[in-house]
């Protein structure tokens, strides 16, 4: 294909610094060096690419800066000698998306372990369409176009990744950022790439042992600060990594090693409402033969929850490089990562009770407003002191080989083979307790925050009064134990040929199996809230170390107005110690002691958690598949095009096995009508297949109009398998007594499908500079939606009545189309400012996404109501300078309102997030040039995340995680 003047220029310049290997197909791969303009960078193992034959290319430039020559220990695929830092990383992303024929978009290292944000999601969410999944001061999870984590596939150097997220979804937080050269995100299908999905495929790439020259590395130090105030006075924890390697003078062997750790300790402060129910009947008079007010919409809890956490993070990886003979590369990589999460929840919980309600005031919507609950009975409100504890502790692994053979000169064949692990066991560990004391005497009100703030309780007893303290809800254990294994086998074929229209021809075929193990943790059989909860038995302060717990000052917007600043905390273990003692049980009466005594015998004498065996769920999977592409180049009207047309197919067969353990006895304690207490029966194993194959064509066509003007166009067939958490085969029953549910999966759901019509058109003004206009509409079906039919079953003890449950099942039902566009302007501004402000540039990008399906108010009530979550605008807008040792990025993130869920929480309402922006800086001075220091200070404006449910004053959720500072020295040698 005859290339553009300026994509030559850019070619050349990048040979020179040696991150040419990176434009063309990915890593892992042999060293390229003059990568193939119609390459897809991505998603595959370069090693399976034929070197390309070049067409006739108008000519470039010579590079003239002195610095060209280089420096053998330079890093050779990271960082030239020209162009360094910020710029450098600018360059290379254009550079990727200007030489591929699919739509692509890449974020890079600006040199060797220096990837420019400490969390990959965070970088990612620069790029555009690209938006996040935030919690707890981080970005976890992506979402591309709108279409969510479950949507987006992810590999490693072009190999599928294990994860223990439970679900499809990848939790980019557990891979350290210093070992990744370039994130790069296929927003169109091309045949080849290793994995297909609606929203796209991100391969993390890294770097190759080759692209060095002898001894190299790279280690930085840091200490990280994260605080509510922005005040520094949180505490500063350690951050550090260190890459070594070495490669031998003729590039036919060589190795790297690298190390990182990251920790960091933070209080969260936030606000929960849970859920709200809706079309709720209110009885002030239990005798009342009508209710006092219908079709209400209450909310089920208030809960003012302050978290303290120590999230740390650990990595090794490792690849070797060699080229025993000339026809043959062997390329090994080895990655281990773990990141842990302790938190430690003190929360201060007022739990609703629609039975207590003595008036109410509600708005046109039928929310509440304002309601007065009962000061006597045995539905009054309680003042919950809850510790709970959740810790997570992923782990995982990929190994991958890849043997690549050159047949002949145009000829390569290649073979890779990965497994991969991720686990996380941490569920026994946990737990979540309540002392209460129920506010006799008072009566509790409760009113609307309205639009920006939480609702709030106000007349209630004493938050700090030990003397009437009392048991309720009690459970060790918390949470999944998730464990998924991924093997995958590739064989590819690489044909170029010279002197045609048709460039390449690949083939190939591939085998995946893979399974995820889940099942929860608990005290058995419920045994302790049917002993303790109802708020019946005196807990003695004494007794479990019980104190006075000083919560951070309020935060307008996430604190409710009227939380306390104290109140009640204790000792977990010492009041677990304390439920299993005969202080304790004695005082119980002679059915729930007995009962009690034997689930302890019966679980060896303690409370300590054990596998729930009604929670059991596994999906194996085996997937094999298939590809043929072809690549086409020529001119037309002396303009140069490339064509990429292929197909996939895909063939899965799947097995859920599952454990069903159904309850047999539903009591309702007098104490706390808002709670019930369940027996299970036996367990009933079972098992289902489920299944599919699937054809899906691509196609991705490049026109260069003009030598910086390109117009693209291309049309695909993508699917993305069913969520897990849909497939998996056990029941589950949400057993409040006003609202009782039964959840079960369906192991014969189809996966969601989609045709694809993408186009653009890209203006390269220089190698730093472009601005571009695409376009997008996907037609989608098979979206699963859950139904939900009544279904009687169980005698309630007391009433010889049957219950009626709300059945809820995943169905493939509903379509939608969604479609948008998406801006883009990067500009750097050297020859248009004089010195020194011509070390300014810019970076921004919009992106406006719309579906055919909405959930607005007007269509809840609706029995059919369906819309696809995530769908939202987003935006990103950096200011940076790079100019001699200093540079400097201001950049701000924004992700329109969007939809979390269709169903959430107890009362199955939708939830929607709020929209929310946020500003980063970061600063960097080059002492010489081997070190440098830099600092940078995340969320600088204390923004907040927002959720609600439906209407704006239905609060669901608020979130403030502060700012967090990192200041360090980096080296390179």
């Amino acid at each position: 294909m005859q290339l553009t003047k300026l994509a030559v220029a850019v070619r050349r310049s990048l040979v020179a610094t040696g991150v040419a290997w990176m434009v063309g197909y990915g890593a892992p791969g042999f060293a390229q060096t003059a990568p193939a303009a119609d390459a897809a960078p991505a998603a595959a193992p370069a090693s399976t690419q034929a070197a390309k034959p070049a067409k006739p290319a108008k000519p470039a430039k010579p590079a003239t800066d002195p610095a060209d020559a280089g420096d053998d220990k330079k890093i050779t695929d990271l960082g030239g000698v020209a162009v360094t830092g910020q710029l450098a990383a600018l360059q290379r992303a254009q550079a990727i998306k200007q030489d591929s024929v699919n739509v692509v978009d890449s974020i890079s290292a600006e040199e060797a372990g220096k990837f420019p944000d400490a969390n990959v999601a965070d970088a990612l969410q620069r790029v555009p369409g690209v938006s996040v999944n935030r919690s707890g001061g981080e970005s976890s999870q992506i979402a591309v176009r709108g279409f969510g984590p479950e949507f987006v596939a992810v590999t490693v150097n072009g190999r599928p990744m294990a994860t223990a997220s439970g679900s499809r979804a990848f939790n980019f937080d557990v891979l350290p950022s210093e070992i990744i050269s370039v994130a790069q995100v296929n927003k169109t299908s091309s045949a080849d790439i290793t994995e297909v999905d609606i929203g796209g495929v991100v391969d993390i790439q890294t770097a190759r042992p080759l692209d060095f020259s002898g001894y190299h590395g790279a280690w930085s130090g840091a200490g990280v600060n994260s605080n509510l105030t922005g005040d520094w006075k949180g505490k500063t924890t350690p951050k550090a990594s260190g890459l070594f390697g070495w490669t031998n003078a003729d590039h036919t062997f060589g190795w790297t090693a690298s190390a990182q750790y990251y920790k960091r300790k933070d209080t969260q402060l936030n606000t929960q409402a849970n859920s709200w129910y809706a079309g709720q009947d209110i009885k002030v008079d239990p005798a009342q033969t009508t209710p006092t007010y219908t079709n209400v919409a209450v909310p089920e809890t208030l809960a003012t929850n302050v978290l303290d956490e120590t999230r740390t993070r650990k990595g090794v990886s490792g690849a070797i490089d060699w080229k025993p003979i000339d026809q043959l590369t062997v390329q090994f990589d080895t990655l281990f990562s773990s990141y842990k999460v302790d938190g430690l929840e003190h929360e201060f919980g007022e739990y609703g009770n629609t039975g207590d309600i003595q008036s109410l005031t509600v708005d046109p919507n039928n929310t509440a407003l304002n309601f007065v609950r009962k000061s006597s009975g045995p539905n009054v409100m309680a003042n919950d002191y809850v510790m709970s504890y959740a810790p997570s502790y992923e782990k995982s692994y990929q190994n991958g080989l890849n043997l690549g053979f050159d047949i002949d000169q145009d000829t390569k064949l290649s073979l890779d083979v990965s497994s991969s692990k991720a686990w996380n066991k941490e569920s026994p560990n946990g737990y979540f307790l309540v002392i209460g004391a129920k506010n006799f005497g008072t009566n509790p009100t409760w009113t609307n925050g309205g639009n920006s703030e939480p609702p709030s309780y106000s007349n209630i007893l004493s938050t700090t009064d030990m003397s009437n303290l009392a048991a309720h809800c009690c459970n060790a254990g918390s949470g999944n134990n998730v464990t998924n294994k991924v093997n995958n086998y590739q064989l590819k074929l690489d044909k170029a040929f010279h002197d045609q229209v048709l460039t390449r021809l690949e083939a190939g075929v591939q085998y995946t199996k893979q399974w995820v193990k889940s099942d929860s943790w608990g005290t058995p059989n419920g045994i302790l809230c049917n002993a303790y909860c109802g708020y019946s038995l005196n807990v003695p302060p004494e007794a479990v170390g019980a104190y006075v717990y000083d919560a951070p000052s309020k935060i307008h917007g996430v604190s409710s107005p009227g939380a306390p600043s104290q109140w009640i905390q204790y000792d977990p273990r010492a009041y677990l110690s304390w439920l299993a003692s005969p202080a304790a049980y004695n005082q119980l009466p002679d059915d729930k002691r007995n009962a009690l005594l034997a689930g302890l015998a019966a679980n060896g004498g303690t409370l300590d958690a054990a596998p729930n065996p009604g929670s059991y769920n596994n999906v194996g999977e085996n997937e094999k598949a298939a590809f043929a592409k072809a690549v086409f180049e020529d001119t037309v009207w002396n303009m140069p095009w490339a064509l990429d047309v292929g197909v996939r197919y895909l063939n899965i067969v799947s097995t859920s096995t599952a454990v069903n353990q159904p309850p047999v006895t539903y009591y309702v304690d007098p104490n706390d009508t808002s709670n019930a207490q369940v027996t299970y029966g036996p367990l009933a194993p079972q098992s289902a297949k489920g299944g599919y194959h699937k054809w899906l064509p691509s196609m991705n066509f490049k026109l260069n109009l003009l030598d910086n003007l390109i117009y693209r166009f291309s049309l695909s067939k993508t699917l993305t398998p069913p969520q897990l958490s849909n497939l998996y085969y056990n029941t589950s029953y949400g057993v409040r007594p006003n609202s009782l549910t039964i959840s079960r999966g369906n192991p014969q759901l189809q996966p969601y499908s989609s045709r694809n019509y993408d186009m653009g058109l890209e203006w390269y003004i220089n190698d730093a500079s472009y601005i571009a206009v695409e376009g997008f509409y996907k037609k989608v079906s098979n979206f699963s939606t859950l139904v939900s039919s009544p279904v009687q079953f169980l005698t309630e003890q007391n009433s010889g009545q049957p219950l009626t449950w709300s059945l809820t099942q995943p169905v493939n039902l509903n379509s939608s189309n969604i479609y948008g566009e998406e801006v883009t302007f990067n500009y750097q501004f050297k020859n248009l400012l004089p010195d020194p402000f011509d070390g300014l540039g810019m970076a921004l990008n919009y992106t406006h996404v719309k579906s055919s399906t909405n959930l607005s108010p007007g269509l809840i009530s609706t029995s059919g109501k369906f819309a696809v979550p995530g769908i939202g605008d987003s935006a990103n807008a950096s200011l940076y300078y790079e100019k001699g040792p200093v540079q400097v990025r201001a950049a701000y993130n924004w992700r329109g309102k969007y939809l979390e869920s269709i169903s959430y929480g107890g009362g199955a309402q939708p939830a929607t997030r709020s929209a929310y922006g946020q500003v980063d800086l970061s600063a960097s001075y080059a002492i010489n040039k081997h070190l440098s220091a830099f600092v940078s200070g995340t969320n600088l404006t204390h923004e907040h995340l927002y959720d609600y449910s439906v209407y704006r004053n239905r609060f669901l959720y608020a979130e403030a995680d502060g700012t967090i500072y990192t200041v360090g020295l980096r080296g390179t040698f």
